[in-house]
């Protein structure tokens, strides 16, 4: 069996590494974490050339070779354990063009690990709008590796990038002349570092004797060794460090003066530029922002509005069919109002799923979301956070698990930890459909000019959930005592049109995503609850039957209603009905009834399954499967004759579901994140004390 060849893609962030990584992969990827550390592991396989199949490994993106972060942190743990399984055989640096005096910073690192080194030239095209000419041949002579200019979202320069991998592939050393002398700079004493460690370069070596406490893979005897050899030499790093960043520093000038000509010492002022002093405008982009919300949040109302309708009529119109079709049967029961039921529950919510989906990656892969950081940094330190914190809130408007994930980036331990905390107040996109459903049944359809009523109160809700993040996080940061400061330093990305294609695969791979991960917990739950809906203590369901089918035989002609009612009450005496029946006093207080009670406890392993539970508990207790849920649920009517859903219930329940934590599978990846059971118990504790209290003033209010 041949070895696996590994080719490791690292650079800057917003450099066009992952654009890379999919060009090189396409479709052959897989996600998972690194050993022991909860970071991503994107992987994926490449044929280079007819002899050469690669696996392709995209490293989190880092500004140098000192780490900062946890992702930082992986990148720099795999380029140094020279044991290590990811350890590569070539590593492809992605350097911006635009920004080639920093980048080649990081380029001249990598080179001196003494590893076979690509540099792929990107954003080609926005350097020449800076008037900036990139002389290749020469800055690849100057450099000592391979220079490509590529464009890996048009795929220019992928078939020479792959041709000089094969030529590489074929060398069986590294034959360079060193970036810079380390020895300059240390002294020959660094030799006896590489030595204990087996380093592969003298600069490798630097590396360990100013991190050999932090890298996982040395042994204890050869930390102690490292230690005492540099307590004699008296090793002060960052004096060394910052006399490595001032000799490259000073190189690479060489090789810019050589290599790079610009038009004028004033760089042109390029589109992007000229956007951002209106879109980073301290009064301008905030209201342009709020815009660019309020765009989406009336789109997901107008444009899913037909698709809803059809699905919603496919549903109802097969329900009606297979009613007729099928005779009276348990299987039947079962298939209408346990399995299709939950189905289309869910299903009619996958429009407005898709459009949320499309507006977050049209908002990333324009570069705007990086300037959503910049206009909020100043907001979110006020509450003891930073931009950075934003990327993770706004993530979890699609979902909070790698919104919480993508935490890691934030150095300050205090600063993630909060995140962390509050990231699942921001609405999900398993919150959608019950969002949609409860405004559509207790919210008027009404215009106001050009805005519409129930698009508002739908990002009414996302803002709600926004402000008590803010409004959390500033209570943390009173209690959680941790003396740590820190700046927030990022690269704006330049505003590129965007990728259509990518923004349709996108949608459709986060719906099939939506329907088959909700859809599992969906059936599963449709199913349980249909059973325990239909079924109920022997004696007592007999009872309830025995009673009707006599009343039945003396008023015949009453038959279709009694029928409903003996329905009804059989549901009220099922162990579904006995459960929320015994809920019902705590829920009371919010305007609740005991389904609802039922739906708040099943949607307790994900949120979207309030959805199906409704319909499953509504089909089971009426006959009427030619209508829509939302007719059904309209329809619903109290003891006294009161609808179930007016506007302070529903108003009620709105409120609760933007406050309340009903995801498992968030608060395992919290615990994951933390490491402790502690913090997701306390999230999960705070966040539905809110939620009832919040729920209960609302109620009030409104009855």
């Amino acid at each position: 069996m041949h070895p696996v060849y590994k080719i490791a893609l690292v650079g800057n962030p917003n450099s066009g590494k992952s654009s890379l990584f999919n060009a090189l992969t396409g479709l052959n990827q897989k996600v998972g974490n690194f050993p022991g550390v909860t970071v991503d592991k994107k992987t994926g396989t490449c044929a280079i050339n007819e002899n050469l199949t690669a696996r392709i490994i995209d490293l989190p993106g880092t500004y140098s070779l000192y780490p900062k972060s946890a992702d930082e942190q992986v990148t720099y743990e795999v380029l140094m354990n020279p044991a290590g399984l990811d350890r590569p055989d070539l590593i492809v640096v992605i350097a911006d063009a635009s920004n080639l005096k920093r980048n080649l910073l990081f380029c001249s690192q990598i080179m001196d690990l003494n590893v076979p080194v690509i540099i792929a030239l990107t954003m080609n095209d926005i350097a020449r709008q800076k008037g900036i000419t990139i002389d290749i041949a020469g800055l690849e002579r100057m450099m000592g590796v391979p220079v490509i200019a590529i464009n890996p979202r048009k795929n220019k320069g992928i078939p020479q990038l792959k041709k000089s991998i094969g030529n590489l592939f074929t060398q069986q050393s590294v034959n360079r002349t060193p970036f810079i002398q380390i020895e300059e700079i240390t002294g020959n004493w660094i030799q006896e570092i590489a030595e204990i460690c087996k380093a592969q370069s003298t600069y490798q070596a630097l590396h360990i004797a100013c991190n050999y406490k932090d890298l996982s893979y040395l042994q204890a005897a050869q930390r102690i060794q490292i230690a005492a050899s540099l307590d004699i030499h008296g090793f002060h790093k960052a004096k060394v460090q910052a006399e490595e960043v001032m000799q490259r520093y000073k190189r690479i000038g060489v090789v810019m003066k050589q290599c790079v000509a610009e038009e004028s010492p004033v760089k042109k002022a390029v589109m992007s530029e000229r956007l951002d002093k209106i879109l980073l405008h301290p009064l301008y982009g905030n209201l342009v922002l709020l815009g660019v919300l309020f765009m989406i949040f009336q789109s997901i109302f107008w444009f899913a509005s037909f698709p809803m309708s059809w699905v919603e009529l496919l549903f109802s119109s097969t329900g009606s069919w297979l009613n007729g079709l099928l005779p009276d049967s348990f299987f039947k029961d079962l298939l209408i109002n346990g399995v299709l039921a939950g189905i289309s529950g869910i299903a009619v919510f996958i429009p407005q799923i898709m459009i949320l989906f499309g507006f977050i990656t049209l908002l990333e892969d324009s570069g705007y979301m990086a300037r959503i950081s910049f206009l909020t940094d100043r907001l979110m330190r006020s509450v003891g956070l930073n931009g950075r914190s934003v990327m993770p809130l706004i993530s979890g408007m699609a979902c909070a698990v790698p919104a919480i994930m993508a935490a890691r980036t934030i150095q300050n331990r205090k600063e993630r930890f909060i995140t962390i905390m509050v990231t699942p107040l921001m609405s999900c996109s398993a919150r959608l459909p019950v969002y949609t459903i409860l405004i559509g049944l207790v919210i008027p359809n009404r215009n106001l000019g050009f805005f519409n009523l129930q698009g508002l109160v739908l990002m009414g809700l996302y803002l709600l959930g926004f402000v008590m993040a803010l409004v959390v996080s500033k209570v943390m940061d009173l209690f959680v005592r941790v003396k740590e400061k820190t700046f927030f330093l990022m690269e704006l990305p330049v505003y590129r049109m965007p990728r259509w294609k990518n923004v349709g695969i996108t949608m459709v791979e986060k719906a099939k995503v939506f329907v088959m991960d909700a859809g599992k917990v969906i059936m599963i739950i449709s199913v349980i609850l249909w059973a325990l809906a239909t079924f109920g203590p022997p004696q007592k369901m007999h009872e309830v039957t025995n009673r009707y089918e006599a009343a039945i035989k003396q008023n015949p002609s009453q038959k279709a209603i009694l029928t409903a009612e003996m329905n009804t009450e059989k549901l009220e005496h099922s162990y579904a009905g006995m459960m929320g029946k015994a809920f019902e006093p705590m829920i009371r207080p919010l305007g609740y009834d005991w389904k609802i009670g039922i739906a708040l406890i099943t949607s307790f392993a994900a949120r979207e399954v309030f959805v199906s539970t409704m319909a499953t508990l509504y089909s089971v207790g009426e006959n009427n499967s030619d209508l829509t849920l939302r007719e059904k649920m309209r329809a619903a009517h109290r003891m006294d004759g009161k609808p179930v859903y007016t506007l302070a219930t529903g108003v009620s329940l709105l409120v609760f579901y933007v406050f309340a934590m009903q995801c498992m599978s968030t608060m395992v990846i919290v615990k994951r994140e933390t490491r402790s059971w502690k913090y997701p118990l306390l999230q999960f504790s705070y966040m539905f004390m809110l939620a009832y209290v919040g729920a209960w003033i609302a109620y009030t209010l409104l009855s």
